[in-house]
């Protein structure tokens, strides 16, 4: 799924449409695991606390210098059907 922002979202960000920081939380009432890709490639894979292997909510970081992250260039899945993480976004 990617990460997709309402208008109004939309509306709040920079005119160029980036984000100084990306953090994906997995939802804790989720099983599984979230995983976390950019351009296709998988960069990440966050155990959820429900999953049997006790995982942690801890959040995937993705930053950088400024305003120069696009999150349309970042996708969130997980491998239970209808649960997802939390995405948070950051400007600097």
């Amino acid at each position: 799924m990617n990460i997709s922002l309402t208008a109004a979202q939309q509306a709040k960000l920079p005119p160029s449409g980036q984000v100084h920081k990306i953090e994906v939380w997995p939802d804790p009432a989720d099983t599984g695991v979230t995983k976390v890709f950019n351009g296709g490639v998988q960069v990440a894979g966050l155990l959820s606390p429900g999953t049997a292997a006790g995982g942690h909510a801890e959040p995937y970081h993705i930053g950088g210098e400024g305003n120069a992250l696009n999150p349309n260039h970042w996708t969130v899945d997980n491998t239970v059907a209808n649960n997802g993480p939390f995405v948070t976004l950051w400007l600097a």
